[in-house]
């Protein structure tokens, strides 16, 4: 950077934030000679963006679909004074004092389709022909979701029963039952999830491990179309069922890591993340 040998930034107290908390910090700027500069303008954003893009081959411009969608939480901007037309060598501070809203909005996320970005922003305007200089700083907001509540205090059980083909689908060679349950539906990172699990295997073949998955579910919103990812967090494996037997876990642990919060009711129309346990 001609004039400016380094910008910055140094992020007070931490980096993850809820809504209401205070954002502070100092941009730094050191510059090596005298360099004319129009506006000195930092900003506090968050925002969700998403895009895709599909393959259409009825398309006669052979283009692929494009798939988008924006939303701006909260767009907050400081001017700071520019002495004359510019700067001269020395090393400047530019402090920073924003405040997130109290809104519902949408935790940081970074995904296959989208992202939400909370950042802190600085924009050096330069006179044409040198471009504007411009650097980011993210942070990580997280909403608040209360899993003290009663809703997710409360154990969830389902149960089901399976008929198994024999080989090539010709006839019937018996059946799987499985009853399984977890002891609350709310829980924060490091914590277990207790998995009890009854399976039976009534059927004439051998069967591979039951397990029970932990499962990211993403879905993406853009010009009126959804698109929906599916990742597996943990995954805990059991052993193999042999024909007539029968497997108990009771409270199995399953760890549920670090990941973005279960998104918030209409706290985003461009992602909705859950998550939910699925039994392979």
């Amino acid at each position: 950077m001609s004039g400016i040998s380094s910008v910055t930034f140094d992020l007070k107290g931490k980096e993850v934030f809820l809504a209401g908390e205070k954002v502070q910090g100092t941009w730094f700027v050191n510059v090596n000679s005298t360099v004319k500069v129009n506006f000195i303008t930092t900003y506090l954003i968050g925002a969700t963006y998403v895009e895709w893009r599909e393959t259409n081959l009825s398309r006669k411009d052979f283009e692929d679909d494009e798939f988008k969608s924006h939303e701006l939480y909260t767009r907050q901007v400081t001017s700071h004074p520019v002495n004359g037309d510019g700067l001269a060598p020395g090393k400047y501070k530019y402090p920073i004092n924003y405040q997130i809203p109290k809104d519902k909005m949408h935790s940081s996320f970074e995904g296959r389709h989208g992202a939400t970005r909370w950042f802190i922003k600085i924009e050096i305007g330069r006179p044409m022909p040198h471009s504007n200089i411009v650097k980011y700083k993210c942070f990580t907001y997280l909403a608040n979701v209360d899993i003290d509540q009663p809703l997710y205090a409360k154990s969830i059980s389902k149960s089901q029963e399976r008929k198994i083909s024999r080989a090539f689908g010709i006839g019937d060679a018996g059946a799987i039952k499985l009853t399984a349950s977890i002891d609350r539906s709310g829980y924060c990172p490091g914590e277990w999830a207790l998995i009890t699990l009854d399976v039976t295997n009534g059927t004439t073949k051998d069967l591979d491990q039951p397990s029970a998955a932990l499962i990211q579910e993403v879905e993406f919103k853009g010009n009126g179309e959804k698109k929906i990812t599916k990742e597996c967090i943990r995954n805990l494996v059991g052993t193999k069922l042999s024909k007539g037997n029968q497997l108990k876990w009771n409270n199995q642990k399953l760890t549920i890591d670090p990941a973005p919060p279960t998104s918030l009711l209409r706290s985003s129309y461009c992602i909705k993340c859950s998550y939910y346990i699925e039994k392979r």
